[in-house]
């Protein structure tokens, strides 16, 4: 499972970048300015989350034992 977090901390990293290649040509005051930051809040959640949750190895699944 570890895998799939590190699938979302990598897009998130890449999306962090574009949007810090993109900040210096949006103005503040504006909407676009207000989405740019907006954008920047929660990639830097799930930036945060996941590097959390491969930190602690956390595996939700781990309990659930599938019988058939």
């Amino acid at each position: 499972m570890t895998a799939v977090w590190r699938v979302f901390f990598v897009s998130s990293v890449v999306l962090l970048a574009f949007l810090a290649l993109s900040f210096p040509y949006v103005e503040p005051g504006t909407a676009t300015f207000v989405v740019t930051l907006l954008s920047l809040g929660m990639l830097g959640v799930t930036v945060v989350g996941s590097s959390a949750l491969i930190y602690f190895d956390w595996d939700p699944f781990e309990e659930i034992e599938l019988s058939r």
